[in-house]
This record gives C-alpha cells, sequence and structure tokens, in this order.
C-alpha cells in the first residue's frame, strides 16, 4: 500500500542505544530536575511505530519497566504525555482503547469519528482486538451504553465500506430517487426508513456514484448531500454522524483535514482529537491532510496548531514536529 505519511522511521536504527539515550535523559531529569520533553520528542518522532514497539520492548528488558511508566515520574500527564502514550502504543491497540472509552463515556463524536473513518480491514481488526482485550463486542456495548443513536452506529459498524467496488446503474437509480423523496421531507428518517440502509448496506464505489448524481438531482440546485442534510436534519448528533459518514466516504483525507480544522478553531482546542489524527495518520496520509488543509483554509496545520495550543508548548512541539517531519 503506497502511503503519504509524515513519518518513516530511521534508516540507522538501533533500539538498544535509543533505550539507553532515553533512560539516561529521563535520569538526569530526575537528578537536575531539568524539562526533557523536546529531547523525548525529536527521538520518538524520528522512529517509526515499529520502531517505537522494539525501543519499549528493549528498555523494559533493560530496565524492567515500560517506557512510559518510566516516565510518568519525569514529565507531567498532560497533552504532551498523551501524545507520547499514543507514539508508543500499537495503531490498533490505540484505537480499540479511544473506542473504549468512548463508548464508556457516550462520547457520540468519538464514536462516529471512529467507525466512520476506518477501513473495513481496519475495522475488523478493531472488533477483533476489542473483544479479545474487553471480553465483549463493539456491538453489544454500544447496544448497551449508548442511547437512541445506537442503531446508526451499529448500521455503519455493519457497512460493506471498501470492501467491494460493483456499481448496478439501476440501483444507483433507485437509490438516488429514494435520497430525492427523503431530501423533500427534510430527511424525515421515520418516514424514509430506506434512508440508513441505502447509506449502509452498500458499498463505497456505489454510494459515490448514487451522491455524484445526487448533486444533479435539479437544474440550479447543486447542492451536496451532507449540505443538505447538515440544513435539515435537525438531530443534531444523527446528522452530524450522517454527515461525517458522508464524508469520509467521499474523501477521508479531507475529512480528517476538517475535524482537524473544527479541533484547533473551537473555543477549546480538542487535544484528545489532534492527538487521534495526527498520530494516528503519521504513517498513513498525514501529507495528504496537510495538503488538503492548506487548500481548503489557507493555513499551514502545523501553524494552526502552533497558534491555538502554543502555550502548551511541549504538546505544541511535540504535535508540530509529528506534522511538519
Amino acid at each position: 500500500m503506497v502511503t503519504s505519511g509524515t513519518i518513516e522511521g530511521d534508516s540507522n536504527f538501533d533500539a538498544e542505544a535509543d533505550a539507553n539515550q532515553l533512560r539516561d535523559i529521563l535520569k538526569e531529569s530526575l537528578e537536575k530536575d531539568i524539562s526533557v520533553e523536546n529531547t523525548v520528542a525529536k527521538i520518538l518522532v524520528q522512529r517509526s511505530n515499529l520502531q517505537r514497539q522494539k525501543i519499549d520492548e528493549t528498555f523494559r528488558s533493560l530496565y524492567d519497566v515500560g517506557l512510559c511508566d518510566d516516565m510518568m515520574n519525569v514529565v507531567n500527564k498532560g497533552n504532551f504525555f498523551e501524545t507520547v502514550k499514543a507514539l508508543l502504543s500499537k495503531p490498533i491497540d490505540y484505537d480499540v482503547e479511544c473506542l473504549r472509552e468512548a463508548i464508556m463515556e457516550a462520547n457520540e463524536s468519538v464514536i462516529c469519528e471512529m467507525l466512520c473513518t476506518r477501513t473495513h480491514t481496519e475495522l475488523s481488526e478493531i472488533l477483533s482486538t476489542y473483544e479479545s482485550v474487553f471480553e465483549s463486542a463493539v456491538k453489544e456495548d454500544l447496544e448497551n451504553f449508548i442511547g437512541e443513536h445506537r442503531h446508526i452506529y451499529i448500521s455503519i459498524l455493519e457497512s460493506p465500506r471498501d470492501s467491494e467496488n460493483t456499481i448496478d446503474e439501476n440501483l444507483v437509480t433507485e437509490h438516488l430517487n429514494k435520497l430525492i423523496s427523503a431530501e423533500r421531507t427534510r430527511w424525515d428518517l421515520a418516514s424514509n426508513p430506506e434512508v440508513i440502509p441505502i447509506l449502509t448496506t452498500t458499498n463505497f464505489a456505489h454510494l459515490r456514484a448514487v451522491f455524484k448524481q445526487f448533486q444533479k438531482r435539479d437544474k440550479g440546485n447543486m447542492e451536496m448531500i451532507e449540505s443538505s442534510i447538515k440544513k435539515h436534519l435537525h438531530d443534531e448528533f444523527l446528522s452530524m454522524c450522517l454527515v461525517m459518514w458522508v464524508k469520509s466516504i467521499k474523501n477521508v483525507t479531507r475529512l480528517f483535514s476538517e475535524l482537524l480544522y473544527q479541533s484547533v478553531t473551537s473555543l477549546t482546542a480538542d487535544s484528545a482529537r489532534v492527538i487521534r489524527i495526527v498520530v494516528g495518520r503519521s504513517e498513513i496520509d498525514l501529507n495528504q491532510i496537510k495538503s488538503h488543509y492548506m487548500m481548503q483554509y489557507n493555513k499551514q496545520l502545523q501553524l494552526a496548531v502552533q497558534q491555538k495550543c502554543g502555550n502548551d508548548h511541549a504538546y505544541s512541539t511535540i504535535i508540530t514536529m509529528i506534522i511538519k517531519n
């Protein structure tokens, strides 16, 4: 798979040398009460996730303690530490931890983000690991802990996504007409129960064809389906989730760019989401996300983070390092 991440790893990687250097840095910090965040960040950001796993394994083998646990005695447990934790976690483990926390806290925005933006393969691995770690299925926990919107999350959870790419032109027309009818009732889903199945039981290639035709539905009306849903569907969380789902189907990297923009322009920065996206996409498509951000908002992503989060210097620095790498 071709990736467009900002982190590729160190071609001269030496896990033991890195582990020893990090141990010395942390020890010196305790002895002399000096800040080590910048030095720690430089080492970790220049290593791939696989290399960071090996550093942590070597650190544990040499010193009988995990790197994160050792760092807790030195580094403040704020956004910088959370970023380091994310960097030192296996991507699948971090996703599973974030999803579990979101379900337990009924944080529907995070649940929606995570279920909407993962590929079929990624989500299959999340479901399997989640069940192995917590001895309960994601679907079961959604049914037990989430209220009236659990049906939409479960439908998205079970979508075929990108697992196939067949397009049936007759079915495209049929689905298009049903979505147009739903729009005329201001997306009244009770009167149009077929909307959710249309959006969640067919593959992405098919849905992109439907969305393309939807935008051509009326002469003089080029409004995109996500704009129509956002404007007319009055259930805030349901609207948010359907809009995010449609945008992820169209272009997930553009969606991540929009989510980052929302995170760094809101009254209080959503640092958890910034960490989740920036670290999570750092070896996948963060360069593309950066490009989308610049095109959409005419500002560099790293500059936006610095301006919003600059008061939290260590956190702002490590996130900026990952983005610029």
